[in-house]
């Protein structure tokens, strides 16, 4: 087995384990919410920092689920220019796209580990009733750009080298 089939694995699982704990973290996300709606409406007084830890968390969930999305075509296509493509046009536009999208993700990422070093250095802390630390929530979605922006590398590797398999969309 190459380097290169284990970092395609090993990407993979690290992509679907960053895809299950956004998943989780969506499920903590609404039951916290859910309980911070019941709290202020039945017993007049609602969960300190509920607010605040579902947007520091609402981050995390989208660029942790970012890679796994991309990885499974499930990211929003505008298919009108590319849709009557074929043979090596639909493939030298699947390059420019993913090269692209790796470029601007990664810039991304390069600004939330930016982001990440100032929230450290600085101990940040949330604004409201609960003043939680903010830096591990960056950390983690600067983790999840990262991730992203190796699945689109991942996948135009795959399309230079002529292997088209999984990353085509159910519906093409």
């Amino acid at each position: 087995m190459s380097l290169f089939h284990r970092l395609d694995i090993a990407l993979r699982r690290i992509s679907h384990l960053g895809f299950i704990a956004a998943s989780a973290l969506l499920l903590f996300v609404g039951v916290i919410g859910a309980a911070d709606v019941v709290a202020t409406n039945v017993l007049l007084r609602p969960i300190p920092g509920m607010v605040e830890l579902s947007g520091a968390l609402l981050a995390v969930i989208v660029f942790l689920g970012l890679a796994e999305a991309q990885a499974r075509g499930a990211n929003i296509v505008i298919d009108i220019a590319t849709q009557h493509m074929t043979g090596w046009t639909r493939r030298l536009s699947a390059i420019f796209s993913l090269a692209i999208g790796m470029v601007l993700m990664g810039f991304i990422a390069w600004q939330a580990t930016k982001l990440a070093a100032t929230s450290w250095r600085f101990n940040e802390t949330a604004l409201g009733a609960l003043g939680f630390p903010l830096a591990p929530f960056k950390s983690v979605a600067c983790f999840g750009a990262w991730l992203a922006t190796a699945e689109f590398a991942r996948q135009l590797l795959h399309r230079i080298a002529g292997i088209d398999g999984e990353e085509e969309r159910a519906d093409d």
